[in-house]
């Protein structure tokens, strides 16, 4: 059941979305959405349902490489319950993996720092789409010479991130230990100032020696990596087919590499404080679809821009949480009997 807390939160991601259409007038919010077409909004509906397996298998591919022995099923309940989780903490989208790392730690064989290791891996891999289409679409744009300043900020931003994120993961993946023993280092530091929390860092330390090994296990193949990260472009490629034929459904054409740009920084909204980056992803996607230069997208208006961001959404976001809620029940069925 719903906390009052996470109950208040999905509260205020409704409220946001609420004023979001009243200022984007209300009567015009409803003349776009009764105007998109059925037949391309059930289409759109079923592409966004696709990335959840496309996650799913992700995590199935890291589950097993820890030892787990799930089968897809399996793990797509497990995935399906970790996300709901983490879609109802007021966390936006990032900061759940610890929730879902105790999901798998209760309904398979591994230890809690095996699962935060594979779902923190899974996180990772999963982020590689993202770049790979804004960086390549950019280099798209580059030789047409459409460059503009959002597409050059758009660049900027994912080389910093590719950078910082890249170098992460390498060290996680391949020279393990270089981060968890800097952490334990700075504590010790700390508590030898303050002359008490010693044990903690003990108990810390020896549960970052496991996620040490874990990792390790993650990194000591680097085809697996590759391959999973290969097959993970898919899920990024069936959310920009979703928001392609949401804008067909309101008669609204454009090519697809505008769209590489608009998705990545919409989710940068999902740092928002509200479910899942409930209300702000809404209002950031519309207001890029508004701001994007008339060479490179067609000029909408804003209530027609909060009917896409709201359907985008309700194709590719709220499922998840049904079928999430769904998956945590049944789980929790078969852990009874």
């Amino acid at each position: 059941m719903a906390t009052k807390k996470q109950i208040a939160w999905f509260g205020i991601s409704t409220a946001i979305i609420a004023v979001l259409i009243y200022m984007a007038d209300i009567n015009k919010f409803i003349e776009a959405v009764s105007q998109a077409n059925t037949y391309y909004l059930i289409g759109a509906l079923l592409t966004g349902l696709l990335p959840f397996f496309v996650w799913t298998h992700t995590w199935h591919s890291f589950l097993n490489k820890m030892g787990a022995n799930v089968n897809y099923r399996k793990t797509f309940k497990l995935f399906m319950t970790g996300n709901f989780m983490n879609s109802v903490t007021p966390l936006g989208q990032f900061g759940g993996e610890p929730f879902m790392a105790y999901v798998i730690k209760e309904n398979t064989g591994l230890s809690y720092e095996e699962g935060f290791s594979a779902v923190l891996s899974s996180d990772i891999i999963n982020s590689v789409p993202i770049f790979t289409f804004v960086l390549g679409g950019a280099a798209f744009l580059l030789i047409f010479g459409s460059v503009n300043d959002i597409i050059t900020q758009a660049i900027y931003i994912s080389l910093l991130i590719v950078v910082i994120g890249g170098s992460i993961a390498y060290t996680l993946w391949f020279k393990s230990g270089t981060i968890e023993n800097a952490l334990t280092k700075g504590l010790r530091k700390i508590t030898d100032r303050v002359g008490r929390g010693e044990k903690y860092v003990e108990k810390l330390d020896e549960k970052l020696e496991n996620v040490e090994e874990a990792f390790e296990r993650i990194g000591e193949d680097p085809r697996h990596l590759v391959r999973t990260a290969s097959i993970a472009h898919a899920y990024f490629v069936f959310q920009v087919f979703s928001l392609y034929l949401i804008l067909a459904s309101m008669g609204i054409h454009t090519d697809f590499t505008p769209l590489y740009f608009i998705l990545p920084l919409s989710s940068l909204s999902n740092f928002s404080p509200t479910p899942g980056g409930s209300g702000a992803y809404e209002a950031t996607l519309a207001t890029i679809l508004t701001l994007m230069p008339a060479a490179l997208f067609p000029q909408i208006p804003f209530a027609t821009a909060i009917a896409v961001g709201i359907l985008f959404r309700l194709c590719t976001y709220w499922p998840g949480l049904i079928i999430g809620y769904g998956a945590m029940i049944s789980i929790g069925r078969e852990k009874a009997n």
